[in-house]
């Protein structure tokens, strides 16, 4: 393999599935890469590789960070891009790799060429590709996932799954581009999305990233424990209710979103008030103290 591959072990999968997602523009709130994180903890899974940051990264746009080690010296973290592998002994589950990213600068036909050399090395059958995008959905109501497939049937380990094919046309990410290259190399893919309340833009969202792990759960045929995440989601409906409560514009704006949800009605295109979104924004940041992992472990 590339020497851009850094390979630490090499397990041995079978009819493997390999579970995608990449912090950056198609990951609003962080709902998606935290929703990986939890499933490799959750999972035990074991960090097997990962992609050296050397070629596909603008530093000056992403930085690496400084931490104190635990020897009392310094190091740098670069941006991830890391794999981790479950193997489940189960004739009927399918092993899994799990890959966390960091959307690159630059080179993506390269850094997506590394993914799926990894993919056949680890005989992986099936790409997941996982996002998180804003849209115009209410907090108050069940996190919406959608979920899309551009392929009829996905075989005799997925018959329970039900997609629907994708419609969108537009600007792309690192998802698409990933799929397109596994879908060369004869690897067929899924995507879920988790839709984000665009007015809440600059927090972590739990209640987005719970959703998506349960929607990987039901396909996957995989359980965790997600009992932290729900009461995280508990608690970050509390706050966003309180922050709302003595703006009077933001709760209209809230039960208008309610309303077209209720009714299943394609959402227009209306603008945020900018004053709310940035109150939110500060209210969130704020009180939202560090809680667990982030989605740079």
């Amino acid at each position: 393999m590339s020497e851009q591959l850094l390979i630490a072990e090499q397990p041995d999968l079978n009819n493997a599935l390999m579970i995608a997602a990449w912090s950056g523009w198609s990951d609003a709130g962080e709902s998606a890469t935290r929703a990986l994180h939890h499933l490799t903890q959750e999972l035990d899974t074991k960090k097997f590789a990962e992609i050296d940051a050397e070629e596909f990264y603008i530093f000056t746009e992403e930085r690496p960070f400084v931490e104190n080690a635990p020897d009392g010296g310094r190091r740098l973290i670069w941006p991830k891009n890391e794999f981790f592998y479950l193997k489940t002994d189960s004739d009927d589950l399918s092993d899994v790799v799990f890959f966390i990213g960091t959307e690159p600068h630059l080179k993506w036909r390269t850094y997506t060429s590394l993914v799926a050399d990894v993919a056949n090395a680890m005989n992986v059958e099936m790409l997941v590709t996982v996002g998180a995008l804003l849209d115009e959905v209410p907090h108050t109501r069940s996190a919406v996932v959608m979920s899309t497939t551009i392929h009829d049937n996905l075989g005799p380990r997925y018959e329970h799954v039900n997609y629907a094919r994708p419609n969108y046309e537009g600007p792309s990410g690192m998802t698409s581009a990933t799929m397109d290259t596994f879908a060369r190399r004869g690897i067929m893919s899924a995507s879920i999305w988790g839709h984000a309340p665009r007015y809440l833009q600059g927090a972590q969202n739990p209640a987005i990233t719970l959703a998506i792990v349960e929607e990987i759960q039901r396909f996957a045929n995989l359980t965790v424990g997600t009992e932290a995440l729900q009461e995280e989601a508990e608690d970050f409906r509390t706050r966003v209710d309180y922050a709302l409560q003595n703006t009077p514009k933001a709760v209209e704006y809230v039960e208008t979103l309610e309303e077209r949800y209720d009714s299943e009605l394609e959402v227009a295109d209306d603008p945020e008030p900018a004053a709310l979104i940035d109150e939110l924004d500060e209210f969130l940041r704020t009180r939202n103290p560090d809680k667990g992992e982030e989605s740079r472990n």
